[in-house]
């Protein structure tokens, strides 16, 4: 690891020493998944998905160094990476960039459209106390989604939400076929979700009860409520 001098800017400024950590490439999009609680390794890169295993190992260990990161060992043996005071303080900080991203940030490109990171965040935010008691699958179809990323299942069981990215075996009880942007962006908050479900865009099969359930049970992006400006 180069030391804050070689990677430094030469000022005493806050803002400055601050970047020297918080402005590497991934470093903000790993605190992000830390603050969303994500503690584990392979978690964490579910949610940063374009990082090499190596950048992410080297990123966390920048963030142990900077005291805003802890590891741990478990009672099993693994390790979990935990945010420290520092590090929980970074919340309104990230949280405040979400928000002028969502009012002013580009608009979304095809190259920023990865079903897979999209689904693992659909999974965090789903109302699992407005769900069926027991076990409910959902298995999402990308009509436009590469083949190896056309198919995903939540599973979802008494508040436990799993995503499978093979056929978990059981009975699917609801089908939701639609492209990764109009799901994307309704994520976003850029698109209604009633809106997009009355002209077809988002197509479900399932139990009726299910389908009339479903826009409940999307919490959405934490972002979704702001309004664009851009």
């Amino acid at each position: 690891m180069r030391n804050a001098v070689e990677r430094g800017f030469g000022q005493f400024c806050p803002v400055a020493l601050a970047s020297e950590v918080l402005t590497q490439r991934w470093t903000l999009l790993v605190v992000r998944e830390l603050l969303a609680g994500s503690t584990h390794f392979n978690d964490i890169r579910r949610g940063v998905p374009r990082i090499s295993a190596t950048l992410l190992k080297e990123r966390l260990e920048t963030l142990e160094h900077a005291e805003i990161v802890e590891r741990r060992q478990t009672d099993g043996g693994a390790y979990e990476y935990v945010l420290t005071k520092a590090g929980e303080e970074l919340k309104p900080v990230v949280t405040s960039i979400g928000e002028w991203g969502q009012r002013w940030a580009r608009d979304i490109q095809p190259e920023d459209l990865d079903p897979g990171w999209l689904v693992w965040n659909v999974h965090r935010r789903l109302n699992a106390v407005q769900m069926p008691v027991g076990r409910t699958v959902i298995q999402i179809e990308f009509t436009d989604g590469p083949r190896d990323a056309r198919y995903f299942w939540l599973l979802c069981n008494d508040g436990r939400v799993e995503v499978c990215l093979k056929d978990p075996g059981y009975t699917v009880d609801l089908r939701v076929r639609t492209t990764v942007r109009v799901l994307a962006e309704t994520w976003r908050g850029l698109r209604s979700v009633n809106h997009e479900l009355r002209c077809g865009s988002i197509d479900l099969d399932g139990n009726a009860m299910l389908r009339r359930a479903f826009p409940n049970w999307l919490l959405l992006s934490v972002y979704a409520p702001i309004a664009r400006r851009r």
